[in-house]
């Protein structure tokens, strides 16, 4: 049974409701790599939850019928701290999210790349730790998504969102509290899927370069969010 997403659905409905745009560019199969901006925990909920409904299920693929015609899986990388929080982490064993930390980060790439070999969406936060600019604009990209996308031959989808700190922000503790108020607050949650970034686009750039593309990338979809007088509506609880 899928829980994360149905999870992340509840989450997001009680804590306020997503916007998104763009979600003809999510891939139901790979190899593909989905890059998300992370600026606080609070923005997990809501971007799942867009993935679930769209189709794109955070789990294993299941390999039942209409598995990667009806329906896709994307596997995230995620830290060590998820797995090690006792509520959370049954759940991204349950996705089979792929642990990452300071001892395992080759570990983690290798299951990843496993991962895209196999045909599977792999979804990654490439800025690799919570925190935020303080205008939530994507900060400096880690090396990980490029040595994926440059050995997997991977298309990656740029998905930006603005702007979940609305929800909470700052420390565990202080998400959660901001979370609570939210349930009376109701923020809304912008949320943008890109043109995906095709494997010729990089073929043949250094790992430094297709980083640098990626960014641009998805910072330029965080900047049309953020920028922008107004988006195209389609509310998603």
């Amino acid at each position: 049974m899928e829980l994360v997403g149905a999870v992340a659905v509840g989450l997001t409905r009680l804590f306020g409701r997503v916007e998104p745009d763009g979600l003809e560019n999510l891939p139901l199969t790979g190899p593909a790599i989905v890059a998300v901006n992370h600026t606080t925990i609070a923005d997990v909920p809501p971007v799942l939850s867009t993935l679930y409904r769209t189709g794109l299920r955070p789990s294993v693929p299941c390999h039942q019928d209409g598995c990667g015609t009806e329906h896709g899986h994307v596997r995230f990388i995620a830290s060590s701290m998820v797995f090690k929080n006792p509520f959370i982490g049954p759940l991204a064993r349950q996705a089979g999210m792929v642990e990452v930390g300071r001892q395992a980060g080759t570990v983690a790439l290798k299951a990843a790349k496993d991962s895209l070999a196999r045909g599977e969406v792999v979804g990654i936060y490439p800025e690799g730790d919570v925190a935020a600019t303080a205008d939530g604009s994507p900060r400096r990209f880690r090396f990980g998504v490029a040595r994926l996308a440059l050995d997997a031959r991977a298309p990656v989808i740029p998905v930006a969102h603005h702007d979940a700190r609305l929800i909470g922000s700052g420390s565990v503790a202080r998400s959660l509290g901001g979370a609570l108020t939210s349930i009376v607050r109701r923020p809304t949650v912008r949320l943008r899927v890109g043109r995906p970034v095709m494997p010729e686009e990089f073929a043949g750039l250094a790992v430094r370069d297709v980083v640098d593309l990626v960014q641009k990338r998805v910072t330029d979809v965080w900047r049309s969010l953020a920028h922008s007088e107004s988006v195209p509506r389609e509310e998603t609880a």
